[in-house]
């Protein structure tokens, strides 16, 4: 049972009840996988799985059944069961799990207000104090910039107030009155606050009650308490002493017991009386935007970026400078209203773009003001604690409209402008430039508008709390600072993750007294002195901080880490290289999965839909060359036609030196920046290497007598790599694990084992937690967890990426029919794959789809197995403007619903329109 004990203690540690309750907002399974066990302990997956299912039964564990199943420390669950009402019970589904969570409604209403328990606690709890207080609660003044949420903070205060007096809101009501609205004319104001008789001056005709009035047995919340006349403030004080008033021109007294929440902007000692602050005993001080947690900032905007992908019931995909920027940004004046004005305005150029390219809604760093931008120009000078928290986030972030209980103002206007405008435009002819102009003129107008009325109100780190303890994370944040600044250098994105990783292999091997040698310490110490310095420092560190004495030949492999996780590879003289194909995303995929592999971004993409004409596709390119040009020429990777000729005609514009590789596939786009990366400045030899590449590319592969091989580095060869080859193992079972060999190697010895091993395998590719720079691709471990960079390792197995590597006999056998089967057993749930990919492909046939590039009928074939998963599920999926396309592709959609019906009948049951409609777009996008 001792094995059981250290696996529920692994679970203990590694998956805590805040980061998980977090993931479940999220929308994210963060829970203990038997995959992980086996990883830990070496143990076989379904021993693994025995011995969490007997933890469960026995009342320790808690069962998540999702893909993959997951498992959590019961006392999570308690926590949640204390928090949430969630009920004590040994097995969940996730979604169930989920639903507890967002729609739980919350007690204590200042949880509503972000910073609750932190930046605003000791303000929450004078809060709570003055509405509690008897007998019916101390006035109060708050005090504090525009925009720091003072509205906000009143209404919370009164939504305690209902909850602590057991109240309904018309015996408690919040009456609210900004005393700027009438400063110009003092008459007026007090006779809003306290009314009216007939006659009390001009235009006084009728009798009227004024808010004290409306306000009686609840909350009257002056905003701008400054700009109350010293006469008004008078009455103010006696309705607080005595808790009477009278109204304007009548000198009978009357009763209101009302609580005065005050708010100002300004100094109460020179703007307010002395006797009307004496009579306010509880002053409460909120925070600026610029002096909350970087944490909390996060979260703000988070928030607001939720707020408007509620409105538009839409994702919203934000770019991680987008996210570093408005949390660094001094928001003077405006303070939260301004940000949130910011982010409604992004949003709303976003949602624009997306109405004309329907791709999905994306906030870009481009988007931002240039004076936001800049902020990030002294990054490197912030405080370390901040750039810390900042660098974990390195990828686009995906804000979902769900369900959180959050309350947000009903705002969806501008969209709705957006959209009718857009349409009535395009009725008329407009050009798309000038629909652009003319609807960012719209989106400032209206955010104008309502800035004046305006209520002022972490997925990598994730996955690695899944493999390292937090403990070890968050210190190794503190070590890459340090090594960031003592070497003024920036580190790679996975960084984090390969160091924390190294780190816990490390303490492991120290207790286990199982410490590898170094037989190239002084090597490593002449050839990279400042890294070796940096990493003798850190070994002292990493000993004070987790009490273990670190072995000397420690510093060699943090050096060699440090080296190569530094971002080194620069495009600053390098040629330049851009992709242009037809269609609405081609370029941009090949540029993409490029770059991903070689861990770069120095590819360019020109998309040209069939909607493009050729001048335009050129002025793209024409004012792409002239800003990525370094002065050794552009290589143009094109497809087809007229684009072949686009070398000639820029060198004698621009006078950039231009070649043309006509026929772009993957693998001639993949080597071709790999040449131009590593090893050739001369655009004439790339030229010829490209016509060399493209004639192996469309030959017929030969397979020859040589293993296949993927390299798994770490610095030790003995640490991260194992774990990388297991993961790999993992992956690879079902069809690769006998023709595919995984070969562990430390850093410091990965490009000569690379060498030598070439006359013996063909080495795909490297995977770990460091890159070695070989003139392979690089997977990094923590991103083959994701299912879309695993598909793209599929496909390089396959051989459908990297087609220059040589691949075994059977494999020229092994139909894509096959590939799909093997491909949909991995992902689908309710479906035999080999029986549906036998129906799929009689239904290929019938409707005659013979595409120029067999990938697509993968591709299509892939979709609908998991259709037909859907189907048998129950789940729905919808179609945008589902109407508009049937009538546009009429015959094609009555013709695969027709060749569908054989397919229905089989499974018994119906595909909607939806369905269809996607399987048109693939057919009709992938000929």
């Amino acid at each position: 049972m001792s094995q059981a004990n250290d696996i529920l203690d692994f679970i203990k540690r590694n998956c805590k009840v805040e980061v998980f309750i977090k993931g479940l907002k999220d929308g994210k399974n963060l829970g203990i996988t038997a995959l992980e066990i086996q990883n830990e302990y070496g143990i076989l997956r379904n021993n693994a799985s025995s011995i969490l299912n007997l933890l469960c039964k026995n009342g320790k564990l808690v069962k998540i059944n999702s893909r993959p199943v997951t498992f959590i420390d019961k006392e999570i669950l308690n926590e949640m069961n204390k928090k949430y009402n969630v009920p004590i019970k040994n097995i969940y589904t996730f979604n169930e799990l989920r639903e507890y969570i967002l729609n739980t409604s919350i007690n204590d209403p200042f949880e509503m207000l972000l910073g609750y328990n932190s930046s605003l606690l000791s303000q929450v709890r004078q809060a709570k104090a003055a509405i509690v207080y008897p007998p019916k609660g101390l006035h109060t003044l708050l005090l504090g910039e525009s925009g720091v949420g003072k509205t906000t903070f009143a209404q919370a205060m009164h939504a305690y107030g209902l909850l602590m007096n057991n109240k309904e809101n018309k015996d408690y009501p919040f009456v609210t009155f900004n005393c700027a609205d009438y400063y110009n004319n003092p008459q007026l104001l007090l006779s809003q606050l306290f009314g009216h008789v007939k006659g009390a001056f001009t235009g006084a005709d009728t009798d009227k009650i004024g808010l004290v009035e409306k306000a009686n047995g609840g909350i009257l919340f002056l905003d701008e308490v400054h700009r109350l006349p010293p006469d008004g403030q008078e009455m103010l004080f006696y309705l607080m002493d005595k808790g009477e008033y009278n109204r304007l021109g009548d000198g009978s007294k009357r009763k209101s017991n009302v609580l005065i929440i005050a708010a100002t902007t300004e100094d109460p000692s020179t703007t307010l009386l002395n006797t009307f602050i004496r009579r306010v005993p509880v002053n409460i001080i909120l925070p600026r935007y610029k002096d909350k947690p970087i944490a909390e900032k996060i979260e703000l905007i988070e928030q607001f970026f939720r707020f408007e992908a509620i409105n538009l019931q839409q994702e919203i995909l934000i770019a991680p400078e987008v996210l570093k920027a408005l949390a660094l940004f001094d928001f003077i004046g405006g303070n939260i209203g301004q940000l949130r004005s910011e982010i409604k305005l992004l949003c709303a150029n976003a949602f624009l773009q997306y109405l004309q390219n329907n791709q999905r809604i994306y906030v870009g760093y481009q988007m931002l003001n240039k004076e936001i931008r800049d902020v990030l120009l002294n990054y490197l000078k912030l405080d370390k604690s901040i750039t810390s928290y900042l660098n974990m986030f390195s990828e686009d972030i995906v804000i979902r409209p769900n369900s959180k209980n959050i309350e947000y103002e009903e705002t969806n206007d501008i969209y709705e402008i957006i959209t009718k405008k857009l349409d009535s435009l395009k009725q008329k002819g407009v050009a798309l430039e000038n629909i652009t102009d003319v609807l960012k003129t719209d989106i400032d107008n209206y955010l104008c508008s309502v800035s004046k009325h305006f209520n002022n109100t972490n997925s990598n780190l994730n996955n690695l709390y899944k493999l390292v303890s937090k403990d070890i994370v968050l210190a190794t944040m503190q070590f890459i600072e340090y090594a960031r600044e003592k070497l003024q250098v920036n580190f790679s994105n996975h960084f984090l993750f390969s160091l924390s990783l190294h780190i816990q292999e490390l303490i492991k091997r120290v207790e286990e007294n199982n410490v590898s040698s170094n037989q190239h310490l002084f090597k490593i110490k002449k050839e990279h002195p400042e890294e070796f310095s940096v990493a003798n420092d850190l070994v002292k560190k990493i000993s004070n901080k987790f009490g273990i004495i670190v072995p000397e030949s420690e510093k060699g492999f943090l050096a060699l880490l440090l080296f190569h996780s530094r971002v080194e590879i620069s495009d600053n003289n390098k040629i330049g290289i851009i992709i242009i194909c037809h269609g609405d995303s081609t370029a941009t995929s090949i540029a993409n999965t490029c770059n991903m592999l070689l861990n770069t971004n120095m590819m360019k993409a020109i998309d040209m839909p069939l909607s493009q004409s050729i001048d335009e596709t050129y002025k793209k390119l024409k004012s792409m060359a002239l800003a990525i040009n370094k002065g050794k020429g552009i290589i143009i990777l094109a497809d087809m036609g007229s684009l072949l000729d686009f070398d000639k005609k820029l060198t004698s514009e621009t006078g950039i030196k231009t070649k043309v590789v006509k026929n772009v596939s993957t693998p001639i786009a993949l080597e071709m920046l790999r040449h131009v990366l590593y090893d050739m400045e001369d655009i004439d030899n790339v030229y010829e290497q490209a016509k060399f590449v493209e004639d192996n590319c469309n030959k017929i592969v030969v397979a020859k007598k040589k293993e296949l091989a993927i390299l798994s580095v770490c610095a030790t060869g003995k640490g991260s790599s194992i774990i990388a080859k297991n993961i790999l193992e993992e992956l690879i079972d079902k069809y690769y694990a006998d023709k595919i060999k995984i070969i562990p190697v430390d850093l410091e010895n990965a490009k000569d084992v690379f060498k030598k091993m070439q006359d013996r395998y063909y080495i795909l590719a490297v995977v770990g937690t460091i890159d070695p720079i070989l003139p392979i691709p690089f997977f990094p471990i923590n991103q083959l967890m994701q299912s879309e960079i695993q598909q793209v390792f599929f496909h390089l197995l396959d051989g459908n990426i990297n087609g220059i590597f040589m691949l075994p006999e059977n494999k020229a056998n092994y139909t894509i029919f096959e590939t799909a089967k093997d491909l949909l057993e991995k992902y689908v749930k309710f479906i035999n794959p080999k029986y549906a990919i036998t129906k799929i492909r009689k239904f290929i046939e019938k409707i005659e789809y013979n595409p120029k590039n067999e990938e697509y009928v993968l591709d299509l074939m892939i979709h609908m197995g998991c259709m037909l998963d859907r189907c048998l599920s129950k789940i729905d999926i919808k179609y945008n403007n589902l109407d508009l396309y049937k009538e546009k592709e009429k015959l094609l959609f009555d013709k695969i619903t027709i060749a569908l019906k054989d397919i229905e009948q089989d499974y018994n049951i119906k595909i909607s329109d939806d369905e269809v409609a996607y399987i048109v777009k693939i057919i009709t996008t992938k000929k």
